[in-house]
């Protein structure tokens, strides 16, 4: 009897959090239901039961609490009997997680706080992550358009549905092996991951941002600090990352016009002049990332600055949320005495910069269905590239790629030699995956770590290139031609919906972001890259779609021709196929970890009887 009144309130609690989804994003409710109400429930109704199922198995085979649990679960059963004034030493984090996960216990029952019920607040997390993701999505979308800024002052509270990419992406999101796993435990993870994911939603769809207005700052600063109470490293992205973007907002909303000067191409003081100039009246340089080279980056960096310096009043009352979270996350380092709150012994600060390598090879196996097309269009056109003969009017262009590709390659392997740190707890504990990455890549011999160097290279560049805007797939265009089009007309085929995708300003916000939450953490954790990660997917565009003529879309249909119609644009027409190979992957991922974790065990010689298990 227990166990179906449990089951009948976890019914009514996903119910109702699919309705607080919808009811929370920025889209219309009514659109959104008329427009993909079907593939909106089944998206987050099939993450729900992926969800529980892990998170059953995970209850049912290890029922008492495991590794870190042994502090985070006895942590939130205080709470739930009221007792606020017991603290573990051994928490490193902020008491977030327990506050949110005993207010959802009380759903249930007053005192009921089992390791089921906190674990379970973990899969609802989950869910609204994917809220947050497709929300975000959609948005930066939108964002990406020409004349964006125009259109979003207009669109922002009139409603647009989410489209079956945008659905897909978000899906793919909270399947991401890393988030997925630690939903069926009481980690931080997820709940950090979504409330970071709130922040970046509020900063994406806040009213006054291209108009005077300063609404939605208040709520800004509000989400931050609760961002804080799940993980200090989150002040990194909601105070530096949307801070930053923010300000290239700023910037470019307050631009003014300025005369057309053409200075001398041969008087550099000339050129310097009217280039500061520009940035002065908020020009900056900040270039789509298909068109930009190294040397974008540097100018659109100094143009930021420059023009930050002449507006520093405008940029203080759109930025004060940002710098009231700095102040007050630094007001609570100094009040503890350091960044964590426990355990402070084993979790001191460095410089770790081999961190900022480690990532690379992270992101691109994780994200293997979208770098593989991308790897293959690159390595088409560096065999086109090196079967032409040497051009001497291209020298300087030979010869400035030479010196990027060796100054980074250098760079890499100074930091290599340097900076290499191996953490004890790295060594110490056999059941992390990130245990037998060292022991046989880095640990295996000492020239090992410097033949990674050029893996971490190419990793780093093709993450890269997959930020930029890819072209349309060949054989989207033949299906299209085949099936809605004459052979004939395939010329007058409508073109790939326009988008400008990520720009310069982005990539080093990012960059930025993630080396400084990643290069202070001595210990190499995979969780500490979740949300660079989900950042990063969330801005990956959609390969271009293209759509039937708009005749042949008005007609009308029988149930099976809608039917077949549904499959094909989730199939191919108008979806990116590469989202289908990304869930697989992610399938089969979270399967075989999974499966390691519940049926793979072992033991220690010093603690026979007792099962360890592997995780990430």
């Amino acid at each position: 009897m227990a166990e179906e009144i449990i089951t009948w309130i976890e019914t009514v609690l996903l119910w109702s959090l699919a309705g607080l989804a919808v009811w929370d994003s920025p889209f219309s409710p009514n659109s959104l239901f008329r427009s993909v109400a079907v593939t909106t429930a089944v998206a987050y109704l099939s993450l729900y039961l992926l969800a529980s199922l892990w998170q059953n198995q995970v209850t049912e085979i290890v029922p008492e609490p495991y590794l870190d649990e042994i502090f985070h679960i006895p942590q939130a059963q205080a709470y739930c009997v009221g007792a606020y004034d017991i603290w573990d030493p051994k928490l490193t984090t902020p008491p977030g997680l327990y506050v949110f996960a005993t207010l959802f216990s009380k759903l249930f029952r007053n005192f009921w706080c089992s390791p089921y019920t906190l674990r379970l607040f973990n899969v609802f997390a989950l869910v609204m992550t994917m809220s947050y993701a497709s929300d975000c999505r959609s948005l930066i979308a939108l964002i990406w358009k020409p004349n964006s800024t125009l259109h979003i002052s207009k669109w922002i509270g009139a409603g647009k549905p989410a489209s079956a990419n945008v659905l897909h992406t978000s899906l793919n999101i909270a399947l991401f092996p890393l988030l997925f796993f630690f939903s069926g435990l009481f980690y931080t993870d997820v709940l950090s991951t979504c409330i970071v994911l709130r922040m970046y939603r509020i900063y994406l769809e806040r009213k006054g941002a291209y108009t005077n207005s300063h609404e939605g700052l208040i709520w800004m600063y509000l989400t931050g600090m609760v961002a804080l109470t799940m993980r200090q490293t989150n002040i990194f992205w909601v105070s530096v990352f949307m801070g930053g973007l923010e300000l290239v907002r700023t910037i470019k909303t307050t631009q003014t016009a300025s005369i057309e000067v053409v200075p001398s191409p041969w008087n550099w003081k000339e050129l310097v002049m009217a280039k500061l100039k520009k940035y002065s009246n908020g020009e900056i340089h900040d270039i789509p990332l298909g068109d930009a080279g190294v040397h974008d980056f540097a100018l659109c960096a100094i143009s930021i600055g420059v023009a930050a310096l002449f507006r520093p009043v405008i940029l203080a009352t759109r930025l004060w949320p940002y710098i009231a979270l700095l102040i007050s996350f630094a007001a609570f380092v100094f009040w503890n005495g350091g960044v964590v709150l426990g355990d402070k012994e084993n979790h001191v600060a460095t410089i770790h910069l081999a961190q900022m390598l480690y990532i690379w090879p992270l992101m691109a196996f994780f994200s293997v269905p979208l770098i593989i097309p991308v790897a293959f269009s690159f390595l088409r056109s560096l065999a086109k590239l090196l079967a032409l003969p040497f051009f001497p009017k291209l020298f300087w262009k030979y010869f400035r790629v030479t010196t990027y590709i060796g100054l980074a390659f250098s760079a890499t392997l100074v930091i290599i030699r340097f900076n290499t740190i191996i953490h004890p707890f790295t060594l110490a504990d056999n059941r992390h995956y990130m245990f037998y990455v060292f022991r046989y890549t880095i640990l295996r011999h000492a020239l090992v770590r410097y033949f990674l160097a050029p893996v971490y290279q190419g990793c780093a560049y093709l993450v890269y290139l997959t930020l930029c805007i890819p072209d349309a797939p060949e054989s989207s265009v033949s299906l299209m031609s085949k099936s809605t089009m004459q052979p004939k007309s395939v010329a007058l085929m409508p073109k790939p919906q326009e988008q400008e995708g990520p720009r310069t300003s982005f990539v080093l916000i990012l960059l930025v972001t993630t080396a400084l939450s990643l290069i202070t953490a001595p210990l190499v954790e995979p969780r500490y890259f979740i949300i660079p990660w989900v950042i990063w997917r969330l801005n990956v565009p959609s390969f271009p779609t293209i759509q039937a003529p708009k005749k042949q879309r008005q007609q009308k249909q029988t149930m099976g021709q809608k039917i077949t119609a549904g499959i094909r644009f989730w199939g191919w027409e108008g979806h990116d196929y590469r989202l289908w190979l990304e869930t697989a992957w992610f399938l089969l991922i979270n399967v075989i970890t999974g499966y390691m974790f519940l049926y793979g065990g072992f033991e220690w010689e010093q603690e026979p009887g007792n099962v360890q298990r592997f995780m990430w």
